[in-house]
């Protein structure tokens, strides 16, 4: 299905025409490579991740825009049924642009907009990717209201990867240094797993739930995002353990110029031997020798982030948390931009204050968004 549409002319800018197209196609290596190569272009938004996603029911709508035969910018957007919600929609780390252009991004998000009402989505969540000031600004301008819903992580700490390692260790806080040699002499060791070790990941993974209280995604959901992302080298699996024991683990999506640890498990024992600080480590040297700019460590509380960038200390509330942790590897602190919401019934955006943000505080709502989160 293709749709073409004139570009929006502004006023201190000449008339720009873009072609846009809308596409469902499974695999679409074209878009996967602009995303690849643009500052803020994440995972989340390629074709190969709506495959991942299919496994879960999603299937994935794009509108890609082109100059002169050239991908300028776009969005995805997953679907899903919901039952008692009807059609709800996501597109986090979207739209994406290739330039400043509020004539394009504005485009892009009017065509989202018929989107919706196309598909019959009662709801639509946008989070727009970082380096997204101008999607940002032309948001609301559409009609997209902005929400405290999390889809994805609002804030990360991102370990820059090109000085040397000793500059890398230097950075990080003494108590994390501690426990990186502490691992070394307890002789923890760390490898890259293969597909045949997803069954102890996935252990792992299920003893960390347990501990914390969430339920994890089946072994089948790992497995078929390692059929999916690993032959195309964009999935790496990594272990640490203590005399051959899976101790600790994660798996890792590679992309454009980032290593990002996507969702990881500690069995809970030999704690003392710092099994969980040698993993980061010896991910942080395969990153670095394999060429990657950053290791991003997927989320932290965005209180936290508010904190260290306005150069307050962490509130007492987050000193023994995943948080406190993932700062301990000197990382810089990155904020996103809040998600967005449209609703496409004109009705339901009359009353949305009275009756849809109640809506969305249901457990229905809940429920369903926390299977909207990007995991």
């Amino acid at each position: 299905m293709n749709l073409a549409l004139d570009g929006l002319r502004m006023e201190s800018r000449p008339m720009i025409r873009y072609a846009l197209r809308t596409s469902s196609a499974q695999s679409e290596p074209e878009w996967d490579d602009f995303l690849a190569r643009t500052p803020g272009g994440h995972h989340v938004q390629t074709s190969l991740w709506a495959q991942v996603k299919g496994a879960q029911g999603w299937r994935a709508l794009r509108i890609i825009a082109s100059r002169s035969g050239q991908i300028v910018g776009g969005v995805q957007v997953l679907l899903r049924p919901f039952k008692g919600l009807g059609m709800v929609g996501y597109a986090p780390k979207g739209p994406m642009v290739a330039s400043d252009d509020p004539a394009l991004a504005s485009q892009i998000i009017q065509a989202l907009r018929r989107m919706a009402k196309e598909q019959g989505i009662l709801y639509l969540l946008v989070q727009p990717p970082v380096k997204g000031d101008v999607v940002e600004a032309c948001l609301p301008q559409e009609g997209f209201h902005q929400t405290g819903i999390e889809i994805a992580p609002t804030a990360t700490t991102r370990v820059d990867l090109r000085p040397d390692l000793d500059s890398i260790l230097a950075r990080m806080r003494k108590k994390t240094r501690y426990g990186i040699r502490r691992s070394t002499a307890a002789g923890i060791t760390v490898r890259l797993g293969s597909r045949e070790d997803l069954p102890a990941f996935h252990r792992l993974l299920s003893a960390t739930a347990q501990r914390q209280g969430f339920t994890p995604f089946p072994l089948s959901y790992f497995i078929h995002m390692w059929d999916i992302l690993h032959p195309r080298g964009q999935l790496q699996l990594f272990l640490a353990e203590y005399h051959g024991e899976p101790v600790s683990a994660h798996v890792a999506v590679t992309f454009g110029d980032t290593l990002l640890s996507k969702q990881g498990g500690w069995s809970g024992e030999h704690g003392k031997h710092r099994p969980n600080e040698a993993l980061e480590w010896g991910t942080i040297q395969w990153a670095k020798a394999a060429g990657y700019r950053y290791f991003d460590m997927e989320g932290i509380d965005p209180a936290a982030a508010r904190a260290v960038l306005e150069g307050r200390p962490l509130p007492p509330a987050l000193w023994q948390t995943p948080t406190s942790y993932k700062l301990g590897y000197g990382g810089e602190v990155v904020e996103f931009p809040p998600a967005y919401g449209y609703i496409s019934n004109s009705v339901l955006r009359w009353i949305y204050a009275a009756a849809f943000s109640g809506l969305a505080r249901s457990p229905l709502m809940q429920q369903a968004l926390d299977r909207l989160r990007v995991r």
